[in-house]
């Protein structure tokens, strides 16, 4: 698949597109989302990475399951995370039990998949959640359009922009309440991008 073989290749570029000297907001929102958790919550990171600083920093507290599609990405995960138990695989293609996560975070992971697969994507989140379990996730807002191939750290990749519309009503479709959504920027390899960032609950 194009996404799994691009993020192995651009492990390294990808990884350094963060500046020490200008974090991304990742962090910041994942410990106000998760600041009210329990110690030893069940927690579920999609699109995980290689693990830093998101995974490890949750497995440090919590039952923390990761997952990513990418070989070379999940191997990273496993050795920068290694109390979480980390899958390679496709969301789309998970089979997880049903309402056993406390929190699900899914960070720059939904430009990735194709506006065809939301619906998909987003009852699968709200089976995962237990009763009362939130949601984190960002995404690059986008006109309406179809998915896109471009070429991205020198590689193939499909990067799928979301109306905050559409992203919201499919959230809200799939049976979550949305509880906030927020636009923020953050600079990439010194390249400010702006991304949606959306909370919802499972009721």
């Amino acid at each position: 698949m194009i996404i799994a073989e691009g993020y192995d290749r651009v492990a390294d570029a990808y990884a350094a597109l963060e500046s020490p000297a200008d974090p991304w907001p990742r962090m910041r929102r994942v410990r106000e989302f998760t600041a009210e958790l329990p110690d030893g919550s069940r927690l579920l990171d999609l699109g995980c990475g290689n693990g830093l600083p998101a995974t490890r920093e949750l497995s440090q507290r919590h039952a923390v399951t990761a997952v990513d599609i990418s070989p070379e990405q999940a191997a990273r995960a496993r050795r920068n995370a290694p109390r979480a138990e980390v899958i390679c695989a496709d969301v789309r293609d998970l089979d997880l039990p049903h309402a056993v996560f406390d929190a699900i975070v899914a960070l720059y992971l939904i430009d990735n998949v194709p506006a065809s697969g939301y619906d998909l994507l987003f009852s699968r989140l709200a089976a995962w959640l237990s009763p009362g379990g939130r949601l984190l996730l960002s995404a690059e807002p986008a006109e309406p359009g179809e998915d896109c191939l471009h070429t991205w750290l020198g590689v193939p990749m499909l990067i799928n922009g979301v109306p905050v519309e559409t992203l919201t009503a499919a959230v809200e479709t799939a049976g979550l309440e949305v509880l906030d959504v927020e636009l923020e920027e953050q600079r990439e390899g010194g390249r400010p991008i702006t991304f949606a960032w959306l909370t919802a609950r499972s009721n």
